[in-house]
């Protein structure tokens, strides 16, 4: 093979194992986000009620359909301060949440930014199984291509 069709196959790997390294940086940063959060759910013995204060629409699309997805943001208070917490973990078709909604939240006595929205529990646990499992397989396609990298250059 031609030394330049080379240099050009080796270019375009190694662009393809930077993607993959950065997707699978991704999924492992909101992995560990979320296991932090779930790790810390028996600090957390402080309770409240909260509602749906709005419905973040997120469009999504693939080659042959376009849809809108939408995820709550929820309002609560502690003491005298309010909290707010964006869940985009518990993303769903659009219409699914109502503004006004009231949920449970479960928060840290010492950090109420610290919560975990109990109706969001089940959603918040798949959510970081998801990113555990796009971690790893990415995680494996970023290896074998640095290494097929690295054994090309041998």
């Amino acid at each position: 093979m031609d030394s330049s069709v080379q240099m050009v196959a080796w270019i375009i790997s190694a662009l393809i194992a930077a993607l993959m390294g950065g997707l699978t940086f991704m999924n492992f940063r909101n992995f560990k986000q979320r296991s932090n959060l779930l790790n810390r759910a028996s600090e957390m013995t402080g309770s409240v009620g909260g509602k749906i204060s709005d419905v973040v629409q997120v469009y999504r699309r693939n080659r042959s359909f376009r849809w809108k997805n939408e995820y709550p943001v929820i309002t609560y208070s502690v003491g005298d301060r309010d909290y707010t917490v964006k869940l985009e973990y518990a993303e769903k078709r659009a219409g699914h949440y109502n503004l006004g909604e009231r949920c449970r939240i479960c928060y840290v006595p010492t950090d109420p930014s610290c919560c975990i929205v109990e109706e969001f529990r089940k959603s918040l646990q798949s959510a970081r199984k998801r990113s555990l499992v796009g971690m790893v397989i990415l995680g494996l396609f970023f290896l074998n291509i640095v290494f097929s990298l690295i054994t090309g250059l041998v």
